[in-house]
């Protein structure tokens, strides 16, 4: 079932905007319907894209919060 939620989510990463915290979000609202291979995804998404900007980051607080975030939920998933 596609949640407004996720309809919104997914139209962002679309558009191009694959911000991690979308990636995040979008997961944790798979777990909540009971979708635990298309949050696992979205959750390895996550992770993958804020690894690549926290290493360009000198300041990577709230990458590092998605990271730990999308790590939380890979576990969530199992």
């Amino acid at each position: 079932m596609m949640t407004p939620e996720l309809a919104l989510l997914s139209h962002l990463i679309e558009r191009g905007l694959a911000h991690p915290v979308y990636y995040v979000l979008r997961g944790e609202e798979w777990l909540a319907c009971g979708q635990p291979e298309k949050a696992r995804l979205d959750f390895l998404a996550a992770r993958e894209r804020a690894a690549e900007l926290l290493a360009q980051a000198e300041w990577g607080y709230i990458l590092q919060a998605y990271v730990d975030r999308a790590e939380a939920g890979l576990r969530e998933c199992r």
